[in-house]
């Protein structure tokens, strides 16, 4: 049965990068994969409300704050879908969080001034936050196969979140068009 759930959050900055995490090789779950911006499991300990369930959304500021400390009036947050790695059973809310001042550089910097679980990613890349860029760098060659399985439809889902379904399906096509993948999916297929 599967029982763990966790959020994990797209980070677009005020000057419009978004930005990408690789899970260090620290932690348990994927190490070395390329991730959202912050992820957080949900905590019996930490997010028990006794008895109304846990707040979705304080969980995904919680893993902000102590991921790329980031707080909860730096930003406006927003779920996006539902999603589940039916490899690893677990759950997960997406999320996008857009900063009202932080810039990419000053965010950066953030991650300087004692984040509490910086140990969790051992690198973050910045990305202009637009369709062509993000779809071109989820494809790329050198990251095929290097995703967690719920990062690209994260930011899949920001994009269409951002600019229209319509126009993110479109780009899409036409980007996969461009590749060639010779009938190979672009991400490792999802097990049965």
């Amino acid at each position: 049965m599967s029982c763990s759930f966790g959020t994990n959050v797209a980070v677009v900055t005020h000057d419009h990068q978004v930005v990408f995490s690789r899970r260090s090789n620290r932690v348990g779950s994927l190490p070395g994969l390329w991730s959202s911006s912050a992820n957080e499991a949900l905590s019996r300990d930490l997010d028990a409300r006794g008895r109304t369930p846990p707040d979705l959304y304080d969980v995904a500021k919680r893993g902000l704050a102590e991921e790329l400390n980031i707080q909860p009036d730096e930003y406006r947050i927003r779920l996006l879908t539902f999603g589940i790695d039916v490899e690893l059973q677990q759950w997960g809310a997406f999320f996008i969080a857009e900063l009202s001042r932080l810039s990419a550089a000053q965010l950066g910097e953030r991650r300087t001034q004692g984040v509490p679980d910086r140990w969790e990613h051992d690198h973050h890349e910045y990305v202009p936050f637009d369709v062509d860029t993000v779809l071109g760098h989820l494809l790329s060659e050198d990251r095929r196969g290097l995703w967690t399985p719920g990062a690209p439809g994260l930011f899949y889902f920001a994009l269409v979140n951002r600019f229209g379904k319509r126009t993110v399906q479109r780009r899409t096509a036409a980007l996969l068009r461009r590749l060639d993948l010779g009938g190979r999916p672009p991400f490792p297929p999802a097990a049965p």
